[in-house]
C-alpha cells in the first residue's frame, strides 16, 4: 500500500512508498481504508524537521494524524462499527492507566504517543485504530472535512473548555491557519467581538481566505498590533488567543490584553520563546495552555461542522497522494491553507 513517510533526519526527506498493508484487525480494533489526510502543523514540523523534532519523533515513520476513511473490518469485539461505516480517528494514542487518563485527561496522558511522530501515522492507504478512538462520520460532511476536523478539535478544547468567552467580550485571535480561524469562528459564536492578526506570508492565500469567512483580519507586520485591534474592537482585548506559535505574536499579543484579561496558547512554537512575564504579572494575565484535544471534543466538533456552526470547507485544498511533497512544500510556504491529501476518489 501507499504510505507518506519521513525517512531521513533533515528538512524535506519525505517521500512516496508502498509498505506492508496492516494486518487483520485484533480484539478491539478497527481497520480502516483512509480515503483523506490532512496536513497538520507539526506534519510541516516535521517535514523541515525543526530542531525540538529532532530528538522528539522517530524516523523513518509514516507522517499524520488527521485521517478518515471507510471501516473495511472489525475485531471480533468491536460493537460500534461495521464495514462501511465512515469514520475518522483521534490523533493521540493513550494508555488509559495513568493517572490522568483515569481522570478522563487522556489528551495528557503520561505515556501519550502521537501518530506520525512517534508511532505509525495516517498517511497510509490502510489504518487500524482502537475502537475508542474512532468517531462516525455525520452523512454530510466530506472525507476531507472530516480529516481536518482533528485539527478543529484543538481549537475546542482550547476555546470552549479552556476558557469561557462571553458575549460581548473582545477578542485577538493571532494565527490565520486552520486552527486559529476555527478558534475565530467559536469565539464569535459565543458572542465576542473578534479580530484576527496575520503576517505578509499570508496575504496571498490565508488573510483573503478569514475575509471571505466574514472575519476582521489585518496584517501585523504592517499595522501595531495594539493600534490595529483598539482600532476595531474599540478597547484593549478581554482575550488573545495565540495560535501562530510565533515568538512575535507571544509579545504583542500580551500587550493588546486589558488588565485581568487571559491569553490562551494553541499555537506550539517551533522553537523557544523570551516571555515578558514581568508585564504579564503586573497586569494580572492569565496565561492559559492548551494541548490537543479529548473524545468530547471530538464529538463537539463533528457536530458543529454538521450543523454548519462552524465551517472549514473554504480552507482544504486536495492533493493527489503521489504530489505529497508538493503538498508540504505548500504548506511551508502558506500558498494552501489546510491541505489534504486523497488516497481515494
Amino acid at each position: 500500500m501507499k504510505a507518506v513517510m519521513k525517512h531521513k533526519r533533515e528538512h524535506g526527506g519525505v517521500d512516496v512508498f508502498d509498505i506492508e498493508k496492516p494486518a487483520a484487525p485484533e480484539n478491539d480494533e478497527v481497520l480502516v481504508k483512509i480515503h483523506s489526510a490532512a496536513l497538520c502543523g507539526s506534519d510541516i514540523h516535521a517535514y523541515e524537521f525543526i530542531d525540538s523534532y529532532q530528538s522528539f519523533m522517530h524516523v523513518p515513520v509514516v507522517l499524520g494524524h488527521e485521517g478518515s476513511g471507510v471501516v473495511e473490518a472489525v475485531g471480533e469485539n468491536v460493537t460500534g462499527f461495521k464495514v462501511g461505516d465512515r469514520v475518522m480517528g483521534e490523533s493521540n494514542i493513550y494508555c488509559g492507566t495513568c493517572r490522568n487518563c483515569h481522570s478522563g485527561m487522556t489528551h495528557i496522558c503520561d505515556n501519550n504517543l502521537m501518530r506520525g511522530l512517534t508511532t505509525p501515522g495516517v498517511m497510509r492507504e490502510y489504518v487500524t485504530w482502537s475502537e475508542k478512538n474512532l468517531h462516525h462520520v455525520p452523512a454530510n460532511l466530506s472525507f476531507p472535512e472530516a480529516a481536518a476536523a482533528q485539527a478543529v478539535t484543538v481549537s475546542a478544547h482550547g476555546v470552549l473548555q479552556r476558557i469561557t468567552v462571553r458575549p460581548g467580550d473582545k477578542v485577538l485571535v493571532s494565527g490565520v491557519g486552520i486552527i486559529g480561524l476555527a478558534a475565530a469562528q467559536l469565539a464569535r459564536a459565543c458572542g465576542a467581538t473578534v479580530v484576527m492578526t496575520g503576517t505578509d506570508a499570508d496575504e496571498e492565500s490565508r488573510i483573503p481566505v478569514a475575509k471571505s469567512m466574514g472575519l476582521d483580519v489585518f496584517n501585523c507586520q504592517k499595522e501595531n498590533v495594539v493600534e490595529g485591534f483598539i482600532g476595531r474592537a474599540g478597547s484593549k482585548a478581554d482575550f488573545t488567543i495565540e495560535c501562530s506559535g510565533a515568538a512575535p505574536a507571544f509579545i504583542s499579543g500580551l500587550a493588546a490584553i486589558r488588565k485581568g484579561g487571559s491569553m490562551l496558547l494553541l499555537g506550539l512554537p517551533n522553537k523557544e520563546v523570551t516571555f515578558p512575564f514581568a508585564n504579564a504579572i503586573r497586569s494580572e494575565i492569565n496565561i492559559i495552555t492548551s494541548y490537543t484535544s479529548g473524545w468530547d471534543d471530538y464529538e463537539k466538533t463533528l457536530a458543529l461542522l454538521s450543523s454548519g456552526a462552524l465551517d472549514i470547507k473554504p480552507l482544504l485544498t486536495g492533493y493527489a497522494v503521489e504530489n505529497a511533497v508538493r503538498a508540504f512544500e505548500d504548506a511551508v510556504n502558506k500558498v494552501a491553507v489546510k491541505p489534504v491529501l486523497q488516497f481515494a476518489e
